[in-house]
């Protein structure tokens, strides 16, 4: 019997990867943009709440996001208190990364800071650009009078 995520997050605290599955296609959106607008960068993503009880293909999680280019990563760490000996890494992955296929990801939420390059996406982020365009309607929301 396959463990549901839920229960496994709950037990390992890796809520990552089901954070990553429920929001990839904003997220590439914001990737797409942001490299069209500054060049190479990173996704910082700032999850809002606890995350270890989510269920997270029904439940909508409260975040917020914005594109760091490249030149102000050293501000980021900073401000962040990313460890010196990893900023070597992460800036070269920035600097190399492929931005038609991947994207530089760094999720803060109840845990450690989580820093990936998501690559060879299904669908890349010049396309989740094109499908948040075209499906802008499902992405707003509207006021209830």
């Amino acid at each position: 019997m396959r463990v549901q995520d839920t229960v496994w997050q709950g037990c390992f605290g890796d809520w990552q990867p089901l954070f990553i599955r429920e929001y990839w296609l904003p997220l590439g959106h914001l990737a797409w943009q942001g490299f069209l607008e500054h060049g190479h960068g990173m996704v910082v993503c700032e999850i809002h709440g606890v995350t270890a009880t989510v269920d997270w293909s029904r439940t909508a999680v409260p975040y917020t996001a914005r594109f760091v280019p490249q030149a102000e990563l050293a501000t980021c760490w900073q401000d962040l208190n990313l460890a010196a000996d990893q900023r070597p890494a992460v800036e070269n992955a920035v600097a190399t990364y492929d931005p038609a296929q991947d994207a530089m990801l760094l999720l803060l939420g109840d845990s450690q800071p989580h820093i990936s390059c998501l690559k060879g996406w299904a669908v890349p982020p010049p396309d989740c650009s094109r499908q948040m365009g075209n499906r802008q309607a499902e992405f707003t929301v509207t006021p209830k009078s």
